[in-house]
């Protein structure tokens, strides 16, 4: 009986040990991940989409999840040598994703401070009364 009993207890505790250090689905990462984002936590979200593409490379998510590090990096952590570096490789690995566009514009405006950017510029170059209605409390009618 105590044999019986001696075994039941190596076997719950096999069966524990063995769950504990399962590793998570590539949707509970990127979910993981995504709920890090919400809460505003960019280096744990970051950990979390490095996951997916650590342990499923090829996965569903494993696209979405490279675009992201790059994002969180060139937009909330500001490491822009990083933040190329994943969009650079979603690019090439992905050259027809539906994020394909955004990756390139951000590669193009990386860094640039928001009067930079070319939604901002007229024909000529020239910033739009965008952020001077803004200072000045003006706005522009057309």
């Amino acid at each position: 009986m105590k044999t019986k009993l001696l075994i039941a207890q190596i076997f719950l505790l096999a069966v524990m040990v063995l769950s504990c250090s399962k590793k998570a689905s590539e949707k509970e990462y990127f979910d993981l991940a995504s709920q890090y984002m919400d809460q505003q936590n960019w280096e744990k979200a970051e950990e979390y989409f490095a996951k997916v593409l650590q342990d499923y490379p090829s996965g569903l998510f494993s696209s979405k999840a490279l675009f992201m590090v790059g994002y969180i990096n060139a937009n909330h952590i500001k490491n822009y040598d990083k933040a190329r570096k994943y969009y650079s490789e979603f690019l090439e690995k992905y050259p027809d994703h539906e994020l394909a566009a955004a990756a390139k514009y951000e590669l193009d405006n990386m860094g640039k401070e928001i009067d930079e950017l070319p939604f901002l510029k007229d024909d000529q170059g020239q910033t739009t009364g965008g952020s001077e209605a803004k200072e000045t409390g003006a706005t522009t009618t057309n």
